[in-house]
């Protein structure tokens, strides 16, 4: 037996079959599956009425950064956005317990919409000087 792709109708009809009380060697015959298949494929409908597996809620590797990490770092830019990434690191270490690199940190920033652009806007607009002169 291969690895091929079978549709839930035929694992289904496989199991129907079964349930009509066919024998498994007639019904490996007919489908072309093995009798771990057949035995996998009945787990699964006990254990989820289905012939196929429900999909995975999580995907991906969980994230390092939290929402509360995120948004405090977004209102520390906010208020301060002439922090350096080092002093945000030490500052997500220190109060936030997580140990994430510099690189991390600017990627969340990016995510964020904080570019080099964006921080520098920011900070002109917090300068009374610059900005009475603007």
């Amino acid at each position: 037996m291969v690895n091929r792709s079978i549709s839930n109708q035929v694992k289904f009809l496989a199991l129907k079959l079964w349930e009509d009380g066919w024998s498994i060697p007639d019904i490996l015959y007919i489908f072309k599956i093995s009798e771990s298949s057949l035995y996998r494929w009945c787990r699964i409908f006990h254990e989820h009425g289905d012939v196929c597996k429900p999909k995975s809620p999580i995907l991906g590797r969980p994230r390092k950064l939290g929402l509360a990490a995120l948004t405090a770092m977004k209102e520390i830019y906010t208020r301060h956005p002439d922090t350096y990434l080092d002093e945000l690191q030490w500052f997500l270490n220190f109060s936030h317990g997580i140990e994430v690199s510099i690189s991390t940190i600017q990627q969340n920033l990016e995510q964020l919409g904080l570019t080099y652009k964006q921080l520098k806007k920011i900070a002109i607009e917090r300068d009374e000087y610059l900005r009475t002169e603007w």
